[in-house]
């Protein structure tokens, strides 16, 4: 087959990397620990600002912690505030602080948190939050200790929200932990905090605890991590697992978050063939899911996926499958083979569908298994890099937070132009909601009307894995996909 000429290609290079740092072997102990983050784009780590590459919101959410955070369970845990509470209504949220200091040594004050988180709510109306910060109107002080957070409306997801790394604050660029930057000589390097105050010296004994932090290419990552250089890899996506296992690790050491979120192919144009949506409907009819997944060796478990909300956090009183989803493969193929036969009869030849992929072998192994699938019933695709203009592009996001309405947003006006103004405004309506149920009956009739446009093509449910020995300490799969580095070395978040 084509596309395993050019995987042995990716298993070359995977091993020459290997071979560069096989000399670099690392005997470290559970107090020290190497992490690196695999990143496709730009690897640099800049806490600072909106957009933060996951490297970058991994230093985050380390060295500048927000209300609450999120541990190695992805549970959401106390950071700033000790404890806190929610009025009946679901619209005023109160938290009572930590007796704490930043780390420059001055106290943590009620009046400066709530400053600096609304000033933060505002920055980030400019990133993948925006949705959910403004449903904030404003945080108050109460006391020297506790603050107040008012909602416009119920956001039953709100401390998961909150927990959210960009959530962290810097007051005039200094953090309040559970880390603090020890130097930047060789990756970032993270110690634990110490709570001075504005006139100590630093006397104490110095804590031998630390995590060092880089992010590379996966190539790399892998073979660093092959080399025993880092003990953890973070960030691993569906189109790096080729060289995992070009890269011979161990099944064990490969660890998959059960994370939920979006995988499949979103719509950002539509000429010829691909305006309608009963055409856009055959794309998804023809995709055989079961064989595409097992296209990707040692990952049993990745689950096909037919619908665009979990069925876990489906809304109240609808459950949405497509018409066809009780069909036979064999069946959906003869449909969209007989249905596509019509339209070229009548409109002429079909243009092959443009699909924007990442560079990678486990990409192409994708898209190879869709080009096949579509010739199957008459159609064809073309596979261009996901910087150029293409009819689709790959969507693979895991949701930050148990919420329906998160699924619902990937698919607006603002994100595509192919789409409904009817969901959209209802969207809008949802969210002014004040009544739960008015909220849910709502958002159902938005995934009614997005599964019937075929905007967007389910195809699984994200792949999200790291490596790491089953016996790293700090270190536990999640459904949020979040590995903070302070457990790691059993420095407490609070």
């Amino acid at each position: 087959m084509i596309f395993r000429s050019r995987f042995r290609l990716n298993c070359i290079a995977a091993a020459l990397a290997l071979s560069t740092l096989g000399a670099c072997g690392y005997a470290g102990d559970e107090d020290q620990v190497r992490v690196t983050v695999i990143e496709d784009g730009d690897a640099r780590i800049n806490p600072i600002g909106n957009r933060l590459n996951f490297a970058s919101s991994t230093m985050r959410a380390a060295i500048a912690k927000g209300l609450v955070g999120l541990d190695e369970e992805g549970r959401v845990v106390p950071a700033l505030a000790a404890r806190w509470i929610v009025t009946d209504d679901g619209l005023s949220y109160i938290f009572r602080l930590f007796d704490a200091k930043w780390d420059d040594g001055r106290q943590i004050t009620a009046e400066r948190v709530a400053r600096l988180l609304n000033q933060r709510l505002s920055e980030l109306r400019n990133s993948r939050l925006r949705y959910d910060v403004t449903a904030v109107d404003e945080a108050v002080s109460m006391t020297g200790r506790v603050i107040e957070i008012k909602l416009n409306a119920p956001h039953p997801n709100f401390l998961q929200l909150l927990a959210q790394p960009e959530m962290g604050l810097f007051r005039s660029g200094h953090g309040a932990g559970p880390m603090r930057l020890l130097d930047e000589e060789n990756g970032i390097k993270l110690g634990q905090f110490e709570q001075l105050s504005q006139d100590d010296e630093e006397t104490e004994e110095q804590d031998d605890r630390w995590v060092s932090l880089r992010s590379e290419p996966a190539a790399i990552a892998i073979a660093r991590y092959r080399a025993g250089s880092a003990q953890i890899v973070l960030n691993g996506k569906y189109h790096h697992l080729p060289l995992v296992g070009a890269a011979d690790i161990s099944s064990g050491d490969l660890r998959l978050d059960p994370v939920a979120g979006l995988f499949g192919l979103r719509f950002m144009r539509a000429e010829g063939f691909w305006t309608v949506p009963a055409n856009r409907e055959i794309l998804s009819m023809a995709i055989n899911r079961p064989a595409l997944l097992t296209s990707f060796p040692g990952v049993s478990a990745w689950q096909s996926r037919l619908k665009i909300i979990p069925e876990a956090l489906d809304v109240e009183g609808v459950n949405t499958y497509p018409d066809w989803a009780s069909m036979t493969m064999e069946d959906r193929i003869a449909f969209a083979r007989n249905h596509v036969s019509r339209w070229k009869e009548s409109e002429g030849p079909v243009a092959p569908l443009i699909v924007a992929l990442p560079d990678a072998a486990g990409a192409r192994i994708l898209f190879k298994r869709i080009q096949s699938d579509l010739r199957r019933v008459g159609l064809d695709a073309r596979k261009v890099s996901s910087s150029e203009a293409a009819d689709v592009e790959l969507l693979d996001e895991i949701a930050p937070y148990d919420s329906a309405p998160w699924f619902l947003k990937q698919f607006t006006c603002v994100k595509t132009t192919v789409c409904l103004n009817d969901a959209d405004a209802k969207i809008a309506e949802a969210d002014a909601a004040t009544n739960l149920q008015i909220k849910a009956r709502l958002y159902a009739e938005v995934e009614t009307l997005l599964v019937d446009h075929y905007n967007f093509i389910p195809i699984a449910v994200p792949i999200r894995w790291s490596l790491a020995r089953q016996n790293q300490r700090g270190f536990a799969v999640n459904s949020r996909g979040w590995h903070p580095l302070n457990p790691l070395v059993g420095i407490p978040i609070s």
